[in-house]
């Protein structure tokens, strides 16, 4: 039994509808299970660290009950003191720094004053463990306290107050009351714990978070540690907050550094540590804790998509099946008939009469002789009307019988031929006309067989304009290709490139081009990396693999590109292109150019490692020498001596974070300059003097002339003099002339520092003026420094609104130029005055 064609669409539309909804059950069910699960990985691992962390806060726990214990029936001074060192002693070093007990006054015989003995760690000497009285050492401590009242009121529950500081270091106290028989509390006891100890177990658990952040905090609520410590204090700091520590900021705090820093939506989860009042946070970003729930979700899309590409075809393809079988029983019809005439003239009427088509015949005087039924419902004549009258004048007209004779009147054989017939309305009948002659009776016979063209006119004009849309709809597509930033290739099946957009051409040059086939020589002239590694084999690169049937995604790609004098890096993805039976007749690599990323990477790296040698050296010296001042005792010449070697480290220091402050307020754009009209040419002698007075190696000089007035902040114009003159030192490490020139224009004054040092490769002046960029790092030439004396230099002349260039030849020294607007004339005269 036949399905009719609309109820088989209703079927699989119905069938679709139904794993559609299937497939969404399916995913709302999973995807749930998918963020529980990733919930509770969060918060094992936060478990798992307050887990850690536990044992080192209980042991604490666990001296102050053995503590109590001893001491509580002791009042005597000298046996409390030897029990609190004889503990202390027996504690390990790295984790208990201090023992204390206070006895109430009303706890001793007699009502006299309260003992307070406490033990602590004097150092390395003869007496590791000292003793001291707290009511002498510490006036008002502890009782003044709030944490001293909240022990006695816990009754044997510990307390944790904040950490508090003790020489270089953070210590928190565990604090609980002391209970005579009755239970009645008659003093405290507190061991102070060193924080240290603690931050080892939370720098491991960061190290290996892959992503998260876990941090720590305090029972009053104030952070304890922190992954990113730096950056936290600096973002705080740039918030009006003179912090010098974590112990100074909240939860809160860190909560709006990572809302600001770390944008897209986080799940924080938080466990106490035991009963200590100290919690564990774990902060992660939605898009890594959810990750496998969007590749989840991106899978369920495919597979949806897919299945309905396939319902979809299936229409299609039986309805075209259909319709070639048609055709073909169509064809096979003509052909029966056309074999029936030939085989009998007996039944020719019978055939014209059943014909789909309108057939006339014309005698050798042009009279029609024959008039089948199709012919007088589509002319609209009937037979006895047409027959025996003229065709030309009755059907076709004169102009068309140079179509169907020739001059001389001979009647041609066979003709075809489209063109439109009288109707007995007098309307026209587009037909497309066969003609055939035939011997009958001795005599030629025409026969003429009109077929209704209507509908093909029509079908022409849709196929014509579906034809056009079609190629409007290709060259808008090419245009789309070729104006994309990502370039796009693709090869036949033998790895031929058939197809290179704009963006390609760019990127691969002549290699890139249509027509070529890449070979293992193209690979290794061009010095062709993925993933780091040297390809060799042009079998390795993602369009061939896409070629073998393989989807390639994400595969980084470098090559050094000579017209840009820089390798470029690039991200592709390739996949097969396969025909309807899937088999494989091409592929398709689309790649996008990330040199600038990489780069920036490069350049971020770079630029730690920069900042903490340029930060080591100067404060190794000042350790150095401050070690050295409290170990001997030099004379006041020495002092000197290492009082200038502290302060030149401490200038050092002073300049990078001086440094790194403008980079700051240029990238955040709050560089403010303090305008004045001044003397350019004095500010130039004059730093140029104070440059000599430092470097006798060099020959500074500055060409005469007479003073030249503009208006702008004297420091940081003096900041960029110092720049161009200290990289003219730094880079001419054989001395030589440096000359600072002024040359005047119409409207501004040029200054100009040329040197007779090193010079600058070609390939690396574009560039100089990047922030963090060194031209010679790696080279033998390298003389540290972080890299943004020229940006900052730039960019303060832009605020003043000049610009800044260099020129420089390898081997022969630098010369670098900005200019300056000139100074209104009411401040030039301003000056003058």
């Amino acid at each position: 039994m036949k399905l009719p064609f609309k109820s088989l669409v209703f079927l699989l539309l119905f069938l679709g509808a139904v794993f559609t909804a299937g497939l969404v059950a399916f995913y709302s069910m999973t995807r749930q299970r998918l963020e529980d699960e990733a919930l509770l990985r969060q918060l094992l691992r936060a478990k798992d660290v307050a887990y850690q962390l536990k044992p080192g806060i209980a042991y604490t726990g666990f001296v102050a009950e053995s503590t109590a214990a001893v001491v509580a029936p002791v009042r005597n001074e000298a046996e409390l003191e030897r029990l609190l060192q004889a503990l202390l002693t027996a504690a390990p070093t790295e984790a208990i720094r201090g023992l204390g007990v206070w006895f109430e006054p009303s706890a001793l015989p007699g009502g006299g004053p309260g003992l307070a003995p406490y033990a602590f760690r004097a150092g390395s000497g003869k007496e590791p463990v000292a003793v001291t009285d707290a009511r002498t050492a510490q006036p008002g401590e502890p009782d003044g306290q709030p944490w001293y009242q909240r022990a006695l009121e816990a009754r044997g529950a510990p307390v944790f107050p904040e950490p508090h500081p003790a020489g270089d270091s953070l210590y928190r106290v565990h604090a609980r009351a002391l209970l005579d028989a009755s239970g009645k509390p008659v003093g405290v006891i507190a061991v102070d714990v060193s924080i240290p100890y603690l931050h080892g177990v939370l720098q491991q658990a960061n190290a290996s978070s892959g992503g998260e952040l876990l941090y720590v905090t305090t029972p009053g609520g104030r952070l304890f540690a922190h992954p990113a410590p730096e950056p936290l204090l600096a973002w705080a700091r740039a918030h009006g907050r003179p912090v010098t520590s974590l112990g100074e900021l909240t939860l809160a705090d860190v909560h709006e550094y990572e809302a600001e820093r770390m944008p897209g939506p986080r799940r924080t989860v938080q466990v106490e540590v035991g009963e200590s009042g100290w919690t564990v946070h774990v902060s992660t970003a939605e898009s890594t804790l959810f990750a496998s729930l969007e590749r989840f979700r991106l899978a369920m899309l495919l597979l949806g998509v897919a299945v309905w590409a396939v319902l979809l075809a299936v229409p299609f393809l039986v309805h075209r099946t259909v319709r070639i079988r048609e055709l073909s029983f169509a064809l096979e019809e003509r052909r029966r008939l056309h074999e029936v005439l030939a085989r009998s003239e007996r039944r020719l009427r019978e055939v014209l009469e059943t014909s789909l088509d309108a057939v006339v015949s014309v005698d050798c005087q042009q009279h029609i002789t024959e008039w089948n039924t199709q012919a007088e419902r589509l002319l609209g004549w009937t037979k006895e009307e047409a027959v025996g009258r003229p065709a030309f004048e009755l059907l076709l007209g004169p102009e068309l019988r140079p179509l169907l004779e020739r001059d001389d009147g001979a009647v041609l054989r066979r003709q075809r031929i489209c063109t439109q017939v009288r109707r007995q309305d007098g309307g026209a009948l587009p037909v497309e006309i066969s003609t055939t002659v035939v011997q009958s009776g001795g005599r030629p016979m025409r026969y003429l067989f009109l077929a209704d063209i209507t509908e093909r006119q029509r079908s022409e004009e849709e196929r014509n304009r579906l034809l056009a849309q079609l190629q409007q709809r290709g060259a808008e597509l090419q245009a789309t290709i070729d104006n994309m930033v990502d370039s796009v290739v693709v090869s036949d099946r033998t790895g031929r490139i058939t197809f290179v957009n704009k963006a390609g051409r760019q990127l691969f040059g002549e290699v890139g081009s249509e027509g070529v086939q890449l070979t293992d020589g193209h690979l290794e002239l061009h010095g062709v990396r993925l993933g780091g590694e040297r390809v060799g084999r042009v079998e390795d690169i993602p369009l061939y693999q896409a070629l073998r049937g393989n989807i390639v995604v994400d595969a980084d790609l470098s090559f050094p590109s000579p017209e840009r004098r820089r390798t470029l890096h690039l991200r592709a993805n390739a996949a097969p292109i396969r025909d309807e039976h899937g088999l494989i007749t091409g592929a398709v690599s689309v790649a996008r150019d990330v040199t600038e990323m990489v780069e920036l990477d490069h350049l971020k790296d770079e630029f730690v490692r920069v900042a903490a040698h340029e930060l080591k050296t100067p404060v190794a010296i000042m350790k150095s020498y401050a070690q050295l001042a409290l170990k001997s005792e030099p004379t006041p010449a020495t002092y000197r001596k290492m009082l200038d070697a502290i302060n030149r480290g401490a200038d050092r220091i002073d300049r990078i974070v001086r440094e790194l402050l403008d980079v700051s307020q240029l990238h955040l754009g709050q560089l403010k300059l303090t305008e004045e009209p001044l003397d350019l040419r004095e500010l130039a002698e004059e730093t140029v003097a104070n440059m000599a007075a430092q470097s006798t190696r060099h020959r500074f000089s500055v060409r005469p002339g007479e003073a030249v007035i503009v208006r702008g902040d004297r420091a940081r114009l003096r900041q960029v003099l110092v720049v161009l003159l200290d990289n003219a030192v730094r880079y001419s490490p054989s001395g030589g002339r440096v000359e600072v020139r002024l040359e005047s224009h119409e409207r501004e004054v040029e200054v100009c520092v040329s040197d007779e040092g090193i010079g600058i490769p070609p390939e690396r002046q574009a560039r100089l003026f990047e922030r963090f960029y060194r031209a010679h790092s790696g080279t033998p030439h390298d003389r540290g420094g972080m890299g943004v004396g020229l940006y900052i230099s730039r960019e303060i002349i832009f605020h003043h609104g000049g610009t800044m260039r260099v020129s420089s030849e390898e081997g022969r020294g630098s010369t670098f130029c900005f200019s300056v607007p000139y100074a209104p004339r009411r401040d030039e005269r301003e000056l003058h005055s």
